[in-house]
């Protein structure tokens, strides 16, 4: 993007059957707004045109929940099974597998339901854009889909009547994992108290107790009443003409419909005269002790988002608040005590009913009092006193660095800013003019400055209508729910005559021959699909150069980046001792949330907020391109900005490095009991992930390195941290001094940027001074030999322990470094597999939430690994017969090579934005990842066959196999009952 779009169209200008109602310049984004409606069907069209090749398509529509039965989430994954024009079972995964999509998917909000993809290939967007059309207008809406994207009954042998009666279906597994999960419990309550009366009183995800009841024919009902044209609002972002997307829609889908009323309103919730509470009971580990484990959070109805100002407003408010370590709301709710970290907390307005959320997770449910009259007392000082100048500032400035930069998956950004009113009755252009409605806010502010003084006493401090949730955690709660479940299922068996249980095993038959029947040949033919010759043959390179200052690497990106500036600092971690390892993410937490150069904690973070986006830290691992195993693992420190403040960020930056403060014992205490806090929270939502690192820290340095410092091992080691603060808090203070003095040696520096012409010296003035403040150490950072793997003493398969209703599976291989020549084929592997034979044997026929397969070359490692998953045993089967798959049964004709290159090149070329493009650029400058190594990569992968995949599979991963380590993060009955299955496969198990 790099200037304004040439207009193409008028207000009230008529084209393919569509009206122009506005045309918006939007000169600060470089883009052009077309608002259009079809005169016949009533849909209504948002097109941002600009240049930015990434095309996004997205139709919205108001899906409000009837019920807690999950209709709308169910409905999103069935509609995206086959359709009249593709009848094919799977035409979602099938782009997933052939298309160049840069994002595909689909998303339940609380009163909508988005069907999104995008491609910056102008023929596969137009392709993929049909196919979602087709998905969304003209659904097969088969009931074996309902059942299996949503729930069935089924015998836990499907062809044993006598066996147990289960339940299977993957939004019903999504769902189980997601109310295992205590942040995303909270989320849910949190809407469900605030609007008893209304629609958001409801989950429309669904809850798993009452999810299986809803009926094949409501379902089809709310498809026939809701989808439809008139209640679509489709939103179009790029470079593609407007006429062009205008004729498509028209011609292929809207010119059928015509208009029909729709009833999508929601009830007015009533506003309360006292507030309300309630006990949540929610799962914990069984060897985990409950103390301070609970969570109180309270949660406050502001206001309706169709009111823009107060929205705006809001948002101010909620970076005032608790934006950083000095914001007032933050600050106090820390440093009483009470809890450990912020629950996720702020205000939220992807819905028409917005509210503000605030509350402690690490504590006890005594403490729900205290908490909530912290909570209002200190907002009610804010008021009294006044807000601060300087901290008002800060928040108005984090908000207008948000509206201008442009971040990763930007069209999505823009697509979720215009849908936060549209369907509420609001202009969408008026959420994409954020600069000058914050510019609008700030004018009345300046006009009245006790403006957002009366906005918090009215929304907060005198608002009756507020809910206090304590969340209390309870050791027997997953026992109990599977206990009651059993019970329940076996009464149900019990009740069913021999013609239902015939019935049940011949529904069980149908479902599994349907799942593992291929599509028809002529239905997959159906398809709009590329061909070789649709893709770029070479790769999209950086702008990116190199110099020296100080005889270190300053890397410059040159890209359009709407006025902000960013800065990435690398420090080499080789030589660093063992000792010290798993102290570098608490050194890394500090960094950013100490205080430095002679401020405190707060005074940095306001001086930082003011000053930046914030500063961020990350510890990067693996090898080089030509070796996996070499280990060249980094501390990356990065911040952003404004231009105008680039110098001041910078500073800031300096002083985190160089001038840490590390004596606030206190302070110190709050950084690690937040680390373990948020560690703690982030194992279920993420644990594939955590599985995968725990496996493969037995192939090499690198993995072993990686666990440590961001797996299991590292929410172990905050614990112990914790635990021995008070003992050992000087021991700790050392080792962070230590890193800190490791660190400043300018040999370990090499610094990425990207900033406007102008800003170029003032951040080789900068660097030049941060090295001359530095040590010189030795040319060379030495190599950490103490890290090696013990590969005699190597655990093969192990279960960790942890409160999860559902499983999460890892087995992991080592494969090539990525200049090897196989090394293309073995990610072609990885892609097809995730989308091929991974999905249907463990998402469709399993019912689990997801199963993939990742190549990871930094570290030669492949990795098979399930997501919110009701199995175990056959989960690991599956994952064991992957290299007979890949050798025997996988279709490797020459077209589905070609369409399995397609599907695989777009891991090569994501759109790249600003603040990923100096991370890129840094990783592939460590990496030795050069515009040559790409060039060759590609054309391997180009030129790839069947037979080059057959040979990977029997010579590469078939040989791995024999050292493949596996891990599965579940509860301690399902680990339990899967030992018993798994017999001398069994599974050595460790509590979390």
């Amino acid at each position: 993007m790099s200037a304004l779009p040439q207009r193409m169209l008028e207000k009230g200008d008529r084209v393919h059957g569509f009206s122009v109602s506005q045309v918006t310049p939007l000169g600060d984004l470089q883009l052009v707004a077309y608002e259009l409606s079809h005169e016949k069907s009533g849909a209504r069209v948002l097109h941002l045109h600009g240049e930015d090749r990434e095309n996004l398509f997205a139709i919205a529509l108001a899906t409000p929940p009837p019920d807690n039965t999950g209709l709308p989430h169910i409905l999103e994954h069935t509609v995206l099974c086959g359709s009249r024009k593709y009848p094919v079972k799977d035409p979602f995964v099938e782009l997933l597998k052939t298309s160049l999509a840069t994002f595909l998917n689909a998303m339940t909000y609380p009163d909508k339901t988005v069907y999104p993809c995008a491609s910056m290939n102008e023929k596969d967007f137009f392709n993929i854009a049909d196919v979602y059309c087709d998905a969304v207008f003209n659904p097969l809406l088969s009931k074996i889909h309902f059942m299996q994207e949503g729930y069935h009954l089924e015998f836990a042998d499907p062809e044993d009547p006598d066996s147990p009666l289960v339940i299977k279906g993957i939004v019903y597994n999504e769902m189980k994992g997601a109310y295992s999960d205590l942040d995303t419990l909270i989320q849910r309550h949190v809407r469900m108290s605030l609007f008893p009366d209304n629609a958001y009183g409801l989950d429309s995800g669904g809850d798993p107790e009452v999810l299986p009841s809803l009926t094949y024919e409501r379902f089809v009902e709310f498809h026939r009443t809701y989808y439809h044209p008139a209640n679509s609002r489709i939103f179009l972002y790029g470079h593609i003409p407007t006429e062009r997307h205008l004729e498509f829609l028209d011609r292929n889908y809207l010119s059928g419909y015509g208009r029909i009323a729709i009833d999508t309103s929601i009830k007015e919730q009533p506003k309360w005269g006292e507030p309300r509470r309630k006990t949540v009971v929610y799962p914990l580990g069984r060897s985990q002790e409950p103390a301070r484990k609970a969570a109180v959070v309270l949660a406050f109805f502001t206001n309706q988002v169709t009111d823009q100002l107060r929205s705006l407003c809001m948002h101010v408010l909620d970076s005032y608040l608790l934006d950083n370590a000095a914001s007032p709301l933050r600050k106090a709710l820390i440093d009483s005590g009470l809890g450990e970290e912020l629950t996720e907390s702020g205000y939220s307005s992807d819905q028409r009913d917005a509210f503000f959320t605030v509350g402690l997770k690490g504590t006890e449910p005594e403490h729900t009092d205290a908490i909530a009259d912290l909570v209002r007392a200190t907002c009610g000082e804010v008021v009294r006193k006044g807000l601060e100048r300087r901290k008002l500032e800060a928040a108005f400035h984090r908000l207008e660095l948000s509206c201008r930069e442009i971040r990763p998956m930007y069209p999505l950004q823009l697509m979720q800013r215009a849908y936060s009113g549209w369907l509420y009755g609001m202009d969408p252009v008026l959420a994409i003019r954020l600069s000058e409605q914050l510019a609008e806010l700030r004018t009345r502010y300046e006009a009245d400055p006790m403006f957002f003084e009366r906005a918090l006493d009215e929304m907060i401090v005198q608002n009756p209508h507020y809910t206090v949730l304590t969340f209390v955690p309870d050791k027997e709660y997953l026992l109990e729910k599977e206990r009651a479940l059993r019970r329940e299922l076996e009464v149900r068996k019990a009740s069913l005559g021999p013609g239902q249980r015939e019935a049940l095993l011949e529904e069980a038959r149908e479902i599994a021959a349907i799942q593992c029947a291929p599509n028809p040949p002529e239905a997959r033919a159906s398809l709009p699909r590329l061909s070789l010759e649709d893709v770029d043959q070479e790769p999209a390179e950086l702008a990116t150069t190199a110099e020296e200052v100080c005889g270190r690497p300053l890397l410059w990106t040159d890209m359009f980046s709407n006025g902000v500036s960013y800065i990435a600092v690398a420090f080499d971690l080789r030589g660093i001792d063992d000792d010290l390892v798993d102290y570098l993410p608490l050194f890394a937490d500090a960094l950013r949330k100490m205080g430095a150069a002679g401020l405190s904690y707060e005074e940095m973070a306001e001086r930082e907020a003011l000053a930046s986006g914030g500063v961020d830290t990350s510890i990067a691992w693996g090898g080089t391109v030509e070796d996996c195993r070499a280990f060249e693992p980094y501390l990356v420190v990065t911040a952003n900005s404004l231009d105008p403040k680039l110098p001041d960020m910078l500073g800031v930056v300096s002083d985190r490095l160089l001038a840490l403060d590390l004596s606030d014992r206190d302070r110190l205490e709050d950084v690690i009991l937040q680390g373990r806090m948020h560690r703690a929270s982030d194992i279920v939502p993420r644990g594939n992930a955590y599985a995968a690192l725990y496996a493969a820290r037995h192939l090499n340095a690198n993995c072993a390195f990686a666990e440590r410092v961001a797996g299991i091992t590292q929410v172990r080691t905050y614990d112990r941290l914790a635990r021995i603060f008070d003992r050992d808090h000087e021991g700790i203070v050392r080792r962070l001094e230590r890193i800190g003095e490791f660190l400043a040696a300018r040999e370990r520096v090499t610094v990425s940027c990207l900033t406007g012409e102008r800003g170029r010296g003032v951040v080789e003035g900068w660097m030049e001074k941060l090295l001359r403040g530095m040590a010189g150490g030795r040319s060379e950072p030495e190599p950490t030999e103490a890290l090696e793997v013990d590969a005699g003493a190597r655990p093969r398969r192990e279960g960790v322990a942890a409160a999860t209703e559902v499983s999460f599976a890892a087995t992991v291989v080592p494969a090539v470094a990525a200049a090897h020549t196989a090394a293309p084929a073995v990610l072609l592997l990885s892609v097809s597999l995730s989308f091929g034979y991974l999905w249907d044997e463990i998402r469709v026929r399993r019912g689990a939430y997801g199963a993939r397969a990742e190549y990871h070359w930094p570290t030669g490692v492949l990795s098979l690994t399930s997501y919110r998953d009701p199995c175990i045993k056959e989960t690991l089967e599956t994952f064991e017969k992957v290299v007979q798959h890949a050798a025997e049964e996988m279709d490797l004709s020459e077209a589905a090579v070609e369409q399995a290159i397609i599907g695989t090149i777009k891991v090569l070329d994501p759109p790249i934005r600003p603040p990923q493009a100096v991370g890129v650029a840094l990783r592939r400058y460590l990496r030795r990842e050069t515009p040559r190594f790409r060039s060759e990569f590609r054309k391997r992968l180009l030129s790839l066959r069947g037979d080059d995949i057959r040979r990977v599979a029997r010579e590469i991963v078939a040989p791995s196999s024999r050292n493949a380590c596996v891990c599965v993060l579940a509860s301690r009955e399902r680990l339990d009952a899967a030992n018993a299955l798994l017999k001398e496969a069994a599974l050595s198990i460790s509590d979390l």
